[in-house]
């Protein structure tokens, strides 16, 4: 069968011309096909900055002395950070940037006019940090925590999976009409620190802000500090609560200052902690424990704090002793005594916990 005319009837059946019908479903196929296009040649353009101008951006990023004292995580979300800000937005190719030397030499083998259109909007790129305001199945909408614009980015949740509403995103959005996508990765904080870590940017941002730099100006210009803010420890304010309790003694200090930082995660929420320090104060006044290791009575307590609470104890004694280093029948024993000493108090402790 030869090749259909586009004003001839589709061959479908339905009546159409081949363009109004069949035909036209093929319009799209070339952005698809840019959009994979231009995946490969973030990929390209990485391995081609730390190849080409290993010397240069490895100089920009060591400059940095913070990232010596910094966990290999944080450290591996930093490099990653500063090298795409380096690549982009400083001339470390002699008079220009790394990525226009890369479309100097390799322009002329992208040869697609849509592939092309999209690699050269990269120069418009813009570093973000970005508030998660909704989400469905395959498009998130993000508020822009500098310039307060929202935008949306569609994000293939199979591939993926999805941050919690309220998280904030660090990334590098590449906008295209009323969509955006992200350069390569983006770093997720968890929502929990969303207003603490929104205070402490605002604070580097306000001030440049306020003496007449835009807001894509100060991202571009003034990245590392954004970034070393959001990467920064936390602060933590001991809790009122805690710093009123008398300890009849060192042990038992110690095992709430355990607990405190054995539940102090993604998988609590702060307000959970203050509540538990109040349940092992209870049993010691009540049981007054003799505590050879503070681990082994943290560890019984969230297993404790699971079983009454939290749809059951999900939480394993062989993953809690990998946890605390203790051994699962040391946890077993401590989370009996406790389990008896708190019977009566069970009820209200947990409706405390879960309120």
């Amino acid at each position: 069968m030869g090749k259909v005319k586009r004003n001839a009837p589709c061959p479908c059946g339905s009546g159409k011309k081949y363009k109004k019908c069949c035909g036209s479903k093929v319009v799209d196929f070339p952005a698809e096909m840019a959009a994979k296009e231009a995946k490969q040649i973030q990929e390209d353009l990485m391995e081609y900055a730390f190849t080409v101008h290993r010397e240069s951006i490895s100089a920009f990023i060591n400059q940095y002395d913070i990232l010596s004292a910094m966990d290999r995580q944080t450290k591996d979300i930093s490099v990653f950070n500063l090298g795409i800000w380096g690549i982009f937005f400083h001339p470390l190719a002699g008079n220009q940037t790394i990525f226009e030397d890369y479309l100097q030499k390799k322009a002329d083998s992208i040869t697609r006019p849509k592939t092309r259109e999209l690699v050269e909007s990269w120069k418009s790129m813009t570093p973000a940090l970005l508030l998660l305001k909704e989400m469905d199945e395959t498009v998130i909408q993000f508020e822009d925590v500098v310039t307060k614009k929202q935008f949306n980015v569609e994000m293939d949740v199979k591939k993926q999976e999805l941050p919690p509403l309220g998280s904030l995103i660090l990334g590098y959005p590449i906008h295209e009409a009323e969509k955006a996508e992200f350069f390569m990765q983006f770093t997720i904080f968890p929502a929990k620190r969303t207003d603490a870590l929104i205070s402490k940017v605002m604070k580097i941002a306000d001030p440049a802000l306020q003496k007449g730099k835009t807001p894509e100006s100060f991202m571009k210009e003034d990245f590392q500090q954004v970034l070393f803010a959001l990467l920064g420890e936390e602060e933590k304010q001991p809790a009122a609560e805690e710093e009123s309790i008398e300890w009849a003694n060192d042990l038992e200090k110690e095992t709430a200052l355990a607990i405190e930082k054995g539940m102090s995660g993604e998988e609590y929420p702060d307000k959970l902690i203050p509540a538990v320090i109040g349940l092992w104060k209870t049993f010691c006044e009540k049981k007054e424990p003799v505590i050879r290791k503070p681990e082994a009575f943290a560890a019984a307590v969230e297993y404790y704090v699971n079983s009454i609470s939290l749809n059951g104890a999900s939480l394993s004694q062989a993953k809690l002793a990998k946890k605390y280093g203790v051994s699962a029948s040391t946890i077993s024993s401590r989370y009996k005594e406790i389990e008896s000493v708190l019977k009566s108090e069970a009820d209200s402790f947990a409706a405390a916990i879960t309120s």
